[in-house]
């Protein structure tokens, strides 16, 4: 679809057919109903590998890191089209607004840089050196504080918003990269990809105070106030895990798809959004009932997640297609087979008659030869 390019289309679950279609093959697939939980409206291309995004409602901008370009794609919000590209570090991951400073934080994986742009002329002002691999930033607006989860580092630095300085490096473990802010407690929580772990640091002391075991391969935190949680996204469980932010300790676990490696809270704060890289879908998860709502088919590779507070659309990049998503949630909560837990039609039901061949001996073999008798199905997937 070409920059602008509009469709309408209602929700429909993720599975082996997006329109709900047994696919060709399938013994059984019992889809979702279909209901009226999301419309796309674009699809606008970016540039190459783009992953972080977020967005100036002010003056109408999206920014999105393309980590293949080694720059950040401008989008107009009015037009939904590319209209810009500001030229960074190697590898740009992560993008944070500072719309006081007006400036952007942009964290460069291979230069081990945050880039500093600046908003107005939309132009690179400058870069900090920070510890090795950086991919993940948080902003405390109100301190003038960014956050940096460092990978190969172990750690995450603290940089001074104003003086574009390093004011300290906090340990953290193998993998540090995704991190969030809770600037009520002020604590931060570190994802720690290679050791399953979440390390939460003492902002104050600058010191690590605590360290909360997660899923497999956690790339990716949240904090969201309405609900006083942090959100850590497992790539490799295929779950979030909720923590209570005021006993500092894991409340739930949210399964979603497959793959989840971006996370994002809406403005108002009621939904989380995931982005499932492996299956092209973000999964929508109510912030105060820990159920998933729905998955939204986007993109290919599905990353960085934002969301514009005029017009509430949600933009995702996508790794995988070099474009970013646009599409409107309408979802107003839990799908209703999902949380009613519907059975089949045919649960409780007579077994109904059917036919196999039988792999032995290649006779046709019909479930009437073992009518009124105790026996097992055994279901195999030939994968």
């Amino acid at each position: 679809m070409s920059a602008g390019a509009r469709e309408d289309d209602s929700m429909r679950a993720a599975g082996p057919d997006a329109a709900g279609a047994i696919p060709a093959g399938a013994v059984c697939f019992l889809p979702r109903p279909a209901g009226p939980g999301y419309r796309r409206i674009a699809e606008v291309p970016v540039g190459l590998g783009p992953e972080g995004a977020v967005v100036d409602g002010k003056r109408r901008r999206a920014y999105v890191t393309s980590s293949r370009s080694h720059e950040l794609t401008v989008l107009d919000l009015e037009r939904l089209a590319p209209v810009g590209r500001v030229p960074v570090g190697r590898e740009p991951t992560d993008v944070e607004l500072d719309a006081a400073r007006q400036r952007l934080f942009v964290c460069d994986l291979r230069s081990s840089t945050v880039s500093v742009v600046d908003l107005a002329r939309e132009r690179p002002e400058r870069s900090v050196t920070v510890p090795g691999y950086p991919s993940s930033l948080s902003l405390d607006l109100e301190r003038g504080l960014v956050y940096c989860g460092c990978a190969a580092g172990a750690a995450v630095a603290i940089i001074d918003a104003d003086e574009l300085r390093v004011l300290a490096t906090v340990p953290a473990e193998l993998g540090a990269g995704g991190i969030a802010v809770d600037t009520r407690r002020q604590r931060a929580y570190c994802a720690n990809f290679l050791t399953e772990s979440v390390t939460v640091i003492d902002c104050e002391a600058r010191e690590p105070i605590a360290r909360l075991k997660v899923g497999r391969a956690p790339c990716a935190v949240i904090i969201n106030p309405a609900s006083d949680s942090a959100y850590v996204a497992n790539s490799s469980s295929e779950s979030v895990m909720r923590i209570d932010l005021e006993r500092v300790e894991v409340a739930a676990e949210i399964p979603v798809g497959r793959g989840p490696v971006g996370i994002n809270t809406h403005p108002h704060g009621d939904r989380i959004y995931v982005g499932n890289r492996a299956e092209g879908t973000v999964s929508v998860i109510g912030a105060h009932d820990d159920l998933e709502w729905g998955r939204i088919p986007v993109g290919e590779a599905p990353a960085g997640l934002a969301v514009d507070p005029i017009s509430g659309y949600l933009l995702v990049s996508n790794a995988g297609a070099a474009t970013v998503s646009v599409v409107e949630d309408r979802l107003n909560g839990p799908l209703e087979a999902a949380l009613r837990g519907e059975p089949h039609p045919l649960v409780g039901s007579p077994l109904p008659n059917f036919e196999l061949v039988d792999l032995r001996t290649g006779r046709l073999r019909r479930s009437l030869e073992w009518s009124e008798r105790k026996y097992i199905l055994n279901f195999f997937a030939s994968w």
